[in-house]
């Protein structure tokens, strides 16, 4: 057991146990940020509590949720359809201390708040998205692994589920079988397209497996499966990782997966969907050697093109991805006004399987750590990128056209730099922010929906012209700012913009200005409200969500929430004309109840 206390704008921070940093610690990488968690080992540990018996318990939530929705419709009008009742069950049996099995008919979600808005212009690939849902989060720290496999976020709509999971001696188990109603949910109007026909009201079967065994203090072998099941699209994955500790300083990492789909998969020599079966492997290997002052960390991971993961998350297949990062970290000085201080540097490089350079970077950056939790980051980056025109449809040949116009091949090394800073001078206030400039980014000729159409030579000449990619200078800036006068009440802004200049015609690809409010106050220790709104620009879409709560216990609780999507000066979600004013797409309000019966048996 650990126990800390940190008192940020004072830079306190108190360890029950004390943190020796000589001891090995492991990285985790997400982008183009590392955290550090120490291992277990140096935790504490609790005695004297042998004797202590714990039964068993069952615990049974039902959950009633009334509804009225309205949303616009294709003929300009707004709807409103009848009040709704649904009504869920979520039944938990806690079998032993570490072991519980959890099952759920149609859980509602309605209180969870809405995502984090991101940018979405000039993106190739996925958009990447928390789990907030507390059926899928309890327990879930169970079926993480290197690669992430399992990613439950793919479950959207579940009427049916069940979930084993816990720790026996050295042995974690999770297993997970879910009934998703999502992929065959159309709207009326969606169902008058006839190609949806075999999809209406079909079902998607999940189930995720994890088991993993310590085989030491610090090491462990683990083993993962999933399993995704819907009309036309079966997947199904498997593999084997484990983590193990070579010394007191060197932690070594590794994953492999196999997935076997029968699925359309996309061909781009005939530019066609073919349904077939595909075969993939997929792998992820990282040395960590860990100084009290000097660390060094070395990961490859990959994934062939066939490679699916329909219960995971997979940014690219058909790709290697190789980085080294030396970093230096200074001893801390809690009496000086400079903190520590420390020093990266990343170089990576990418490429597909047949051999071809895909992306690479160097990445140096020194960060900086001051009194009040005031940092300064300060980044440079030279990065390579290249393009190929089958990664985005057809390739060329003597019968068809390519994906691009012009050449069939785009590369680019471009430049840039980042700069962070924050600061939290009292209790009451902190500040962030982020500022990132680089040169000859590449555009991939998208546009940024109807308010920014393709601005490449080939779209000027042609709207209609194949895919035109190229550089241009780019300006990214994130900030945020929050205010706390007191306990109860917190309020926060977040602003995000995102721009691309073409060099070659020097006309803006897009510009995307993302505003995020958010509101918390709490009237008692089980009574809040809390309100957020969030404004993109490229859109025109504005979202609020507006929930006041009643919770004595984490299974009792009254939920009174209305949410509202409209359009300012936005486009017609059907006809994607532009729209001067308000215009309202969608409205719901709800009173979530639900109520906590526990027995001990």
């Amino acid at each position: 057991m650990h126990v800390l206390r940190r008192i940020k704008h004072l830079d306190e921070e108190n360890s029950w146990m004390p943190l020796d940093r000589d001891r090995s610690a492991v990285v985790h990488t997400s982008g183009n940020k590392e955290t550090r968690a120490w291992f277990l080992a140096q935790a504490g540990r609790i005695t004297g509590l042998q004797q202590a018996a714990a039964g068993r318990m069952l615990e049974i939530i039902p959950v009633l949720t009334p509804s009225e929705t309205g949303r616009r419709i294709r003929s300009q009008s707004f709807s409103n359809e009848p009040v709704d009742v649904d009504f869920g069950v979520t039944a938990k049996l806690t079998l032993t201390p570490g072991i519980a099995i959890t099952s759920a008919y149609n859980p509602d979600f309605a209180e969870v708040e809405a995502d984090q808005p991101q940018i979405t212009a000039n993106q190739r690939f996925p958009l990447f998205f928390d789990e907030k849902r507390t059926f899928f989060l309890e327990g879930i720290e169970i079926f993480r692994t290197p690669v992430q496999t399992i990613h439950t976020r793919t479950i959207v709509d579940p009427d049916l589920a069940f979930k084993l999971s816990g720790k026996q001696d050295r042995n974690s188990f999770g297993l997970i079988l879910v009934r998703d109603q999502a992929p065959g949910n159309f709207t009326d109007e969606e169902q008058i397209d006839p190609g949806v026909e075999r999809f209406i009201d079909k079902e998607a079967y999940s189930a995720l497996f994890r088991l993993r065994r310590d085989v030491s203090d610090q090491s462990s072998i683990g083993l993962v499966a999933t399993s995704y099941n819907f009309v036309e699209n079966h997947s199904h994955l498997g593999g084997v990782d484990g983590r193990f500790l070579i010394g007191p300083t060197n932690v070594f990492t590794f994953q492999f997966l196999a997935s076997r789909s029968q699925r359309f998969f996309y061909d781009p020599d005939t530019d066609e969907n073919i349904y077939r079966t595909g075969d993939g492997f997929g792998y992820h290997v990282e040395y960590n050697k860990i100084g009290r002052t000097l660390n060094f960390q070395a990961v490859g991971q990959g994934y062939t093109s066939d490679y699916r993961a329909d219960l995971g998350f997979t940014l690219r297949t058909n790709t290697n991805r190789w980085s080294g990062t030396l970093t230096y970290n200074s001893e801390p000085k809690t009496d000086s006004r400079l903190i520590s201080w420390s020093f990266l540097f990343t170089a990576l490089s990418q490429f597909d399987w047949p051999g071809r350079m895909q992306y690479s970077y160097v990445y140096p950056r020194i960060l900086f750590n001051f009194k009040r939790q005031t940092f300064l980051n300060l980044y440079a980056y030279r990065d390579y990128a290249r393009l190929f025109e089958e990664e985005f449809g057809p390739k060329r040949s003597a019968s068809q056209q390519g994906a691009f116009a012009g050449d069939s091949e785009r590369s680019t090394i471009y430049k840039g730099f980042v700069i962070e800073a924050g600061t939290s001078p009292g209790k009451k206030y902190s500040f962030s922010g982020s500022l990132d400039l680089a040169w000859d980014f590449l555009d991939y000729d998208f546009g940024g929906g109807p308010r920014f159409p393709r601005v490449s030579p080939a779209a000027i000449a042609d709207p209609n012209a194949p895919l035109d990619p190229g550089p241009g200078s780019t300006f990214y800036f994130t900030s945020s700012a929050a205010y706390q006068p007191n306990d109860a009440l917190r309020i926060s802004i977040d602003f995000t913009k995102s721009r691309l200049t073409r060099n070659d015609t020097g006309l803006v690809a897009f510009d995307q200005n993302l505003y995020t409010v958010r509101a918390n106050y709490s009237f008692t220790r089980f009574t809040f409200a809390r309100a957020r709104v969030d404004y993109d620009s490229l859109t025109g879409n504005i979202r609020g969500q507006f929930l006041c709560g009643w919770t004595p216990n984490p299974g009792t609780s009254i939920y009174v929430g209305y949410n509202e999507d409209l359009n300012f000066n936005g486009f017609n979600p059907f006809t994607i004309d532009p729209e001067y004013g308000l215009h309202r797409n969608y409205r719901t309000f709800f009173i979530k109840l639900s109520y906590l019966f526990r027995h001990e048996l």
